[in-house]
């Protein structure tokens, strides 16, 4: 009996295109959960953008809350080559008086003057830095130079840095200055090292010779407003929420103001990053009427929650303004448009600042709380985003299971009908070979 390779042969019927048409019919299913896949991964795609420019405007808020963030203050120096200034939220703001009396410094002592080619036989050298006793440097070269003297000592990295200088006519010294500043760096010198040709041993400083430029270790000092503060460097750190850096001896005045420029910019921020979740969202919500398909946002209740918690946000004064002057961030210049956006008012802003300083700092705090508080929770894992990232993601896994089962349906129906048809086939086929050898012997009884 004949056999066939490909469905079809036998009956004459492409039997194959029949099943690739059954088949594609049995998988619309399938392609139709693809469109519905690609949909979901889209709209996660797009809770991921959202909550990018949620995290961001989180962060504008966080820098309205935190008064250390917002640096509303700002300090100026009359004269800045005898001192600068800056301030940070603690400082007060007012005017004062600087007058530098005393720069920092190091420790500057100087060794006996020796002949050029001086050695130094072995020994020990011992250095106190700031009251405590440093490492032990052990030379033990019969005749060390002065610059390999320096070089042990700099190497032992003590708090005191060598160097050797040779004067004009041609004797060397060691000059020895202190790491840090401060009179509570001081540093002494002891030493078993003698100098070759009966001179000096290296055991003290030079304290008498005239012209040298000794210094001592010492503080930094100024008068604030009469009152003397010191520093072991020239920066004065956090005096009364100042930073001062000493220059030069001199005076200067010193005045702290709110600073509405960093004001009005932390503000800008707050409402751009406002503005730019929000236009993504509503950008997202359209519907057309005319394709009837909606965008990703379109009919999507986590969405609207988010746009009616911020507009509550915004219209619900928070607990720490309920005694306060200003209450409102339209207050301050902060509005809302008719398109659902922020706008703010510079002037109207910088007009407040100028008037009532403290109370506009205080809107912002409490704004800026309101809203990050908000926005934590939006995008906690049990909050809104969280939520719906979380159902979005269980929906693909769902659909994709799903598409699994189908797919495993789909090969035995396949396998079904081509088995079917591959038995047809083999019938036809039989039947067409009988009709043909009874249509032969018919044939030949005629004859």
């Amino acid at each position: 009996m004949a056999t066939t390779s490909s469905l079809g042969i036998g009956t004459g019927v492409d039997l194959q295109s029949m099943l690739t048409s059954i088949i594609n019919a049995e998988r619309a299913p399938i392609r139709a959960l693809d469109t519905k896949i690609a949909a979901a991964n889209n709209k996660i795609s797009l809770y991921g953008t959202l909550k990018s420019k949620l995290d961001a405007f989180k962060t504008a808020a966080d820098t309205l809350q935190f008064p250390s963030r917002l640096s509303a203050l700002s300090a100026t120096s009359s004269d800045t080559t005898v001192l600068t200034a800056s301030a940070n939220y603690t400082a007060a703001v007012g005017s004062y008086g600087m007058e530098v009396t005393q720069l920092a410094g190091n420790q500057k002592s100087f060794t006996t003057a020796y002949t050029a080619g001086s050695t130094f036989g072995p020994g020990d050298i011992n250095f106190t830095v700031g009251g405590v006793a440093a490492a032990t440097i052990t030379l033990t070269g019969a005749a060390s130079s002065l610059q390999d003297v320096s070089t042990a000592i700099n190497n032992a990295k003590v708090g005191v840095t060598a160097t050797v200088i040779t004067d004009e006519t041609g004797k060397q010294r060691m000059i020895l200055t202190g790491d840090k500043s401060g009179a509570s760096n001081t540093f002494s010198m002891t030493s078993t090292l003698t100098a070759s040709g009966s001179q000096a041993s290296l055991a003290s400083f030079d304290t008498t010779t005239v012209g040298l430029n000794r210094t001592l270790a010492q503080d930094a000092k100024m008068k604030v407003d009469g009152i003397v503060i010191s520093s072991t460097t020239n920066t004065f750190s956090n005096i009364g929420g100042l930073t001062l850096t000493a220059v030069k001896l001199g005076t200067s005045n010193v005045t702290v103001q709110n600073d509405s420029t960093k004001i009005t910019t932390a503000a800008q921020a707050f409402v751009d990053s406002y503005n730019a979740a929000v236009t993504l969202i509503k950008s997202n919500s359209g519907y057309n009427a005319t394709t009837k398909v909606g965008q990703p946002f379109s009919g999507d209740t986590a969405t609207r929650t988010i746009l009616n918690t911020l507009g509550s946000t915004r219209t619900t004064v928070p607990t720490e303004l309920s005694s306060a002057t200003l209450k409102t961030l339209s207050s301050i210049g902060i509005t809302m448009q008719q398109s659902g956006l922020l706008s703010l008012d510079s002037a109207a802003l910088n007009t407040a600042v100028k008037n009532t300083p403290t109370d506009v700092v205080k809107v912002l705090n409490a704004y800026g709380k309101a809203f990050s508080d908000q926005v934590t929770s939006m995008l906690a894992s049990s909050g809104t985003v969280g939520n719906r990232i979380s159902s979005l993601d269980s929906t693909v896994r769902r659909f994709e299971e799903s598409q699994d089962k189908m797919e495993v349906r789909v090969a035995l129906v396949e396998k079904r009908y081509r088995a079917q048809f591959t038995a047809l086939d083999k019938l036809v086929s039989s039947m067409q070979t009988t009709s043909s050898y009874l249509t032969q012997q018919i044939a030949q009884l005629q004859k």
